[in-house]
């Protein structure tokens, strides 16, 4: 039989810990989506949470740190489902023990990024890892209009 594990990863993108390299982002998963058939609405989703995911590891994960990296990896587990696991060596962080936001707050501009994966991912799986954090965030295009 062949095939390949559900979480082996088909493409990575290696960024460095600098907000430059979030421009790389958009034009990898332009390029997955377009060799996956991943629906524009999805593609629209995945980039909006990780480039929020992705920032937040650069701006507050690292800080400073500029030799830091972010390692984004790619799977399709299956025909619509897409999976992403971001990993990182920065503080450690689990966005899944954030609280949900109180609805009658008023919105504010800013710190949004929790939510937004709430909102657009259909799965969340955060890991400590020896050596930081691990999150994967799965994507489905069952049932969707593009």
């Amino acid at each position: 039989m062949t095939g390949r594990a559900a979480d082996q990863p088909e493409d990575c993108l290696i960024l460095r810990s600098r907000l430059s390299e979030m421009a790389q982002l958009p034009v990898w998963i332009e390029r997955l989506a377009s060799w996956h058939a991943i629906p524009e609405n999805v593609a629209f989703a995945i980039n909006l949470c990780l480039e929020e995911v992705v920032s937040n590891i650069i701006l507050h994960g690292y800080g400073a740190d500029a030799d830091g990296s972010v390692i984004v990896c790619f799977t399709a587990p299956g025909s619509e489902w897409f999976v992403f696991i971001v990993e990182d060596q920065a503080q450690n962080f689990n966005p899944l023990d954030s609280l949900e936001p109180d609805p009658n707050a008023p919105v504010r501009v800013g710190g949004q990024g929790i939510n937004f994966l709430r909102q657009f991912a259909n799965e969340l799986e955060y890991e400590l890892t020896p050596t930081g954090n691990r999150l994967r965030i799965g994507f489905s295009a069952a049932n969707t209009a593009s």
